[in-house]
């Protein structure tokens, strides 16, 4: 056998069926859940029993028949198609060239964007977000007259964090009294002013509207006025795929999503609803809603729009007519919301109803379930306009006007020849040759890339593998597990085993450390997280794995195949419990818009993205430090705002004081929160700023797990110049904990040392006071 599972005293062990010894027999947790061929065979099986399913319908047939039934015509039909090209397109460059630095993003997705629209030759006018460009006609239209707007890479502050991103479109027919005369030579005035008009439509007019979201699966949400409905990209194929059918947003949620870092800013009637929210909402006095925000319009209407809540997008004293571009933005969304049974709203009304005045007209913008977008209308009718106080308007103006009012990403430093050419396997052996890794910790990094490209390409075809939802079972930790957390848990045991260089393995997912009895060498102890964030799986929004590999020590419980099961227990127990100190290399993938490793061996941290062409991880982030904070830059603050009035008074004021600028009393600073460990982490290593996850009063030890979440995160931390601390006063590093239990929990604060040390020097004040 080359595995061993220790298990609970006076309890035999058993063989599963992969011919190794797994959990013991009776436990509640492996009983209750269907073996994994018989749950991936009947999920897709589905289709044999009901007519209605979407497996196997591609975009293109889809459009065929809709056409077909009369809901488009074919010179729709051939516009959506060029859109959903153009989206294949963008989501290809931003898995890959996200890191070049001769690559400007934005401005490629929108000459994709942009191209494809004059190629169809449907389209008579063109409106893009980018740079607040003007409308231009197209002259060579073949057919129709059509009006695209359109946003060709939302959320691009995510970009060089590869967390996700999006683009966003709208059809309207054109207006026949403003097509361009185009046999007047010379008239551009008179035809600038026609695409104008042409193109300022109300939403209501909307003919067709959607979304393409880039992150761990690429999925291209749509409306022709009949329902919403999904498709996700199946790169084995290079189509999308039918796999959302009729979208209904739910009645209510326990999620809301806005940026609470311009709190400060806001009118007094937003500030009422998101506090009610953090009571319990309409409920008042209930439980409260969890905060999300992932800085992307477009992956925060599209958890919305399955998980239910409310997004917004509200006005501030920094943007006192709110952020959103009505025409390209809030139209698009609020047309696919109301066709999922939601709402939209400007806070006063119905944002459809509402005709820009301008191209580039900005609006405040509430979208999510209908019961909850009425009470963001109740709560700020109350108060009356949407709008921040004059005294906050002159506050922001008089602070300076040339600040940013939202975080930049950090400049890119000069990479060196290796970035975009050196694979990890590389890498990996000259890391070998400067003494920072023996052999055998190869093996086992090796192995991890592997368990990671297979974890990949199953979140990225979730959707349409059948493979999002609930497996009917809980981990150790009280967890309900998704369908990819047993998955990935098997993957990455597999792979560990296989290596036959470390002898215990701890994983979230298994009650008990596992024991491999017939390592080879090396004795390494490998403790990973499979799928962090897994409540994101069925959104698409970022997830991860972490793991860590820690050294063996000198008096290491040697495991034997005679062994009683209350010896290898022990043993494993034993051997698992290190510090963070202890650890030979430490990491985490990131599956999102693209797959990116990050990971240490001690010598400083180092990312590589997964080139999908080659199926290589490929470096692209050479030596990372996290970038200091300072009056500009670094402004960043992550954790769950819906938790605040849990946490304790000292770490609520914190939050308030990031607020309101921090001790500099400068621009606020920026709220991310993504719910994944991972894609907060990422954000935070390359970006600046801090992470917070304090205890609170639901969890008073902390969330995070120590030994394969907060120990690998904090050594990286400081491999990369950061600081990752935990204790009342944030004084301790969480590297020099020893765990009691394989699962113990703790609260952790990461980030740049400017912003932990801040942290600490606050509590300290608020401690004397």
């Amino acid at each position: 056998a080359r595995r061993m599972a220790a298990v609970a005293p006076a309890v035999a062990l058993r063989r599963d069926g992969r011919g190794c010894f797994g959990t013991p027999a009776g436990s509640s947790r492996r009983a209750s859940r269907a073996p994994l061929v018989v749950r991936a065979s009947s999920t897709n099986t589905a289709k044999a029993k009901a007519k209605s399913s979407v497996l196997g319908t591609t975009f293109t047939n889809w459009l065929l028949n809709e056409e077909k039934h009369g809901r488009i015509d074919a010179d729709m039909a051939v516009l959506l198609s060029s859109i959903s090209v153009a989206c294949k397109k963008i989501s290809a460059a931003v898995r890959t060239d996200y890191y070049k630095q001769d690559v400007d993003l934005p401005k490629r997705a929108n000459e994709l964007f942009k191209d494809a629209m004059v190629g169809c030759g449907r389209t008579g006018v063109i409106a893009s977000a980018a740079n607040d460009q003007p409308p231009f006609a197209v002259e060579e239209s073949f057919a129709g007259n059509r009006v695209v707007v359109f946003d060709p890479l939302d959320g691009v502050t995510n970009v060089d964090a590869a967390v996700c991103t999006g683009s966003i479109f709208g059809v309207y027919q054109g207006k026949s009294e403003c097509v361009p005369d185009w046999s007047k030579d010379g008239n551009n005035e008179s035809i600038d002013q026609a695409c104008v008009a042409n193109a300022c439509n109300p939403g209501k007019n909307l003919q067709a509207a959607g979304y393409c979201m880039y992150s761990s699966s690429t999925i291209l949400m749509l409306t022709v006025g009949d329902g919403v409905f999904g498709f996700t990209y199946d790169p084995s194929v290079g189509e999308f795929i039918n796999s959302h059918e009729r979208v209904t947003i739910p009645k209510r949620g326990k999620i809301y999503s806005i940026n609470e870092g311009n709190r400060d800013g806001w009118s007094v009637g937003v500030k009422n609803w998101v506090d009610a929210l953090k009571n319990g909402g309409p409920d008042a006095n209930g439980k409260p809603y969890s905060a999300r925000y992932i800085g992307s319009l477009v992956a925060d209407v599209h958890r919305t729009l399955l998980y239910g809540g409310v997004c917004a997008q509200t006005a501030s004293s920094q943007n006192p007519e709110g952020r959103l571009r009505l025409l390209t933005e809030a139209g698009p969304m609020a047309f696919v919301a109301e066709q999922a049974g939601g709402k939209a709203s400007t806070g006063l009304g119905r944002a459809l109803d509402v005709t820009p005045n301008s191209v580039h007209q900005r609006t405040p913008f509430f979208l999510g379930s209908p019961e909850e977008v009425d009470f963001v209308e109740k709560t700020l009718g109350a108060e009356g306009s949407d709008k921040p106080t004059k005294e906050k308007q002159a506050k922001a103006t008089a602070s300076d006007s040339s600040k940013a009012t939202d975080a930049s990403s950090p400049s890119k430093r000069p990479a060196s020849e290796k970035v975009g050419t050196e694979t990890l396997s590389t890498w990996m052996f000259r890391q070998e040759q400067q003494g920072h890794m023996d052999a055998d910790l190869a093996v086992i990094i090796n192995s991890i890339s592997v368990a990671c490209k297979r974890i990949s390409n199953l979140v990225a075809t979730a959707p349409i593998a059948g493979l999002t939802g609930l497996a009917d079972s809980t981990n150790e930790s009280g967890d309900e597990q998704k369908k990819l957390d047993i998955i990935s848990n098997d993957i990455f045991c597999d792979a560990m085993k296989d290596t036959s260089r470390c002898a215990v393995i701890v994983t979230e997912e298994e009650d008990v450390p596992l024991g491999v009895a017939d390592c080879v060498s090396g004795d390494y102890v490998v403790c990973f997280d499979p799928i962090d964030g897994s409540s994101n799986i069925d959104a698409a929004v970022p997830t991860g794995s972490i793991w860590g590999v820690y050294k063996p020590a000198a008096d290491e419980c040697k495991l034997n195949l005679d062994d009683t099961p209350d010896t290898v227990l022990e043993k494993c127990v034993k051997n698992a419990q290190k510090t963070g100190e202890s650890l030979a290399c430490a990491g985490y993938v990131l599956y999102s818009s693209s797959t990116v490793m990050m990971l240490t061996v001690g010598a400083g941290v180092f990312g590589f993205t997964l080139e999908w062409t080659t199926g290589e991880f490929v470096l692209s982030h050479e030596d990372v430090k996290i970038p200091e904070t300072t009056a500009f830059d670094g402004r960043w603050y992550s954790g769950n705002q819906g938790n605040v009035d849990k946490w304790a008074p000292e770490m609520r004021a914190y939050a308030a004081h990031l607020q309101n600028g921090g001790s500099e009393k400068e621009t606020p600073f920026v709220y991310r929160y993504v719910g994944a460990l991972v894609g907060d982490f990422h954000r935070t290593l390359l970006f600046g700023g801090i992470w917070l996850y304090p205890p609170d009063s639901s969890a008073p030890e902390g969330k995070a797990r120590l030994l394969y979440e907060v120990a690998p995160m904090g050594f990286m931390a400081e491999q990369a110049g950061g600081m990752a601390t935990r204790g009342g006063l944030a004084l301790q590093r969480v590297v020099e904990v020893t765990p009691e239990h394989i699962h113990q929990r703790s609260p952790m604060f990461v980030g740049s040392k400017s912003m932990v040390v801040g942290l600490q020097r606050f509590l300290a004040k608020k401690a004397e006071a």
